[in-house]
């Protein structure tokens, strides 16, 4: 089978491999597609803890032996600790995220726990499947903030993540949802998702902001665009190290709220949510079209609302 390995910073390698072994209670999924996110184009320039060599993707769906269409649950911990229990593998000392730890979907198939598999409703096309797996992380970053349907909420990025917040947003009822971001196109998908304004005024402040960007530049105006005494929400990971100066968190007594990943519940709360995304957003790319891909997202470029790899084409 062909997959893509990264080597080392910047250093994309496809490669034919032997088809993967499935272990105990595992099975062999042929992909699909696998969304390409901030994750990937972090671990293209810094793969930071992941074992190299790695075939990336966390955010995939297939086809099952059975035949049926599904999307992976990503995200496995012990099952036993206090976090597990309560439904929050993330937060387990021994958490793995498939595409991370072990194989991932940048391959033609992956071999996954068979308790990983979630049915896909026939009325998702493949291109919309694409997004449930970001769009969890921003169910979990709305549930972490618990914004009420009056408060004004900012959210900086229209990449997968800010978009799964306009979306969320919308289906809790709130009416008042910003969205920041350089590209117009993505910054029309987030209004056709719920947005009710786009790139609002600087000097306005907000109740809840929430940055799905992650550089050093997003994180400080989250803090600035916070009113005194909102709510502050990072979950992007554009760079591994930032800083940041925190004396208006402390000063206008603001709430630092981090999230991370989400639950098996939120995985399923977004295949909803995904229902609402338009298939022409997504660019679907061959395997030798992914280097020069996070190559132009590494730069800046950010054109298309989302890119995606389909394996099998």
């Amino acid at each position: 089978m062909r997959a893509l390995k990264l080597m080392a910073p910047k250093n994309l390698s496809l490669e034919e491999l032997a088809p993967p072994k499935s272990g105990a209670g595992e099975v062999l999924v042929d992909v699909e597609i696998t969304s390409i996110g901030g994750s990937e184009i972090a671990a293209f320039q810094n793969p930071g803890l992941r074992p190299l060599p790695n075939i990336m993707g966390h955010g995939l769906c297939g086809t099952a032996p059975s035949g049926n269409r599904v999307a992976v649950f990503p995200l496995s911990g012990c099952g036993n600790c206090l976090y597990c229990l309560q439904d929050q593998p993330q937060l387990c000392d021994d958490w793995r995220l498939i595409g991370v730890q072990s194989p991932g979907g940048f391959a033609e198939q992956v071999a996954v726990p068979e308790s990983a598999l979630v049915p896909l409703p026939s009325t998702l096309s493949w291109e919309q499947a694409s997004f449930i797996e970001p769009f969890a992380n921003s169910v979990n970053a709305w549930d972490r903030a618990q914004p009420k349907p009056t408060d004004s909420v900012l959210v900086l990025g229209a990449g997968s993540l800010g978009l799964g917040l306009a979306a969320v947003a919308r289906h809790q009822g709130c009416t008042s949802v910003a969205v920041s971001d350089p590209s117009p196109t993505r910054l029309e998908a987030a209004l056709a998702l719920g947005a009710s304004e786009v790139s609002p005024g600087v000097n306005t402040r907000f109740d809840v902001v929430f940055d799905t960007v992650g550089s050093e530049q997003s994180r400080t105006e989250c803090l600035h665009r916070t009113r005194k005494g909102g709510k502050v929400v990072f979950l992007g990971f554009a760079s591994q190290s930032l800083s940041v100066d925190f004396s208006l968190l402390i000063r206008e007594q603001k709430t630092l709220i981090g999230s991370f990943v989400f639950s098996r519940e939120q995985f399923m709360k977004a295949m909803e949510l995904a229902g609402g995304c338009r298939s022409e957003w997504v660019r679907n790319l061959s395997f030798d079209e992914v280097f020069a891909e996070l190559q132009a997202y590494s730069n800046g470029n950010f054109e298309p609302v989302k890119s995606a790899l389909r394996p099998q084409r």
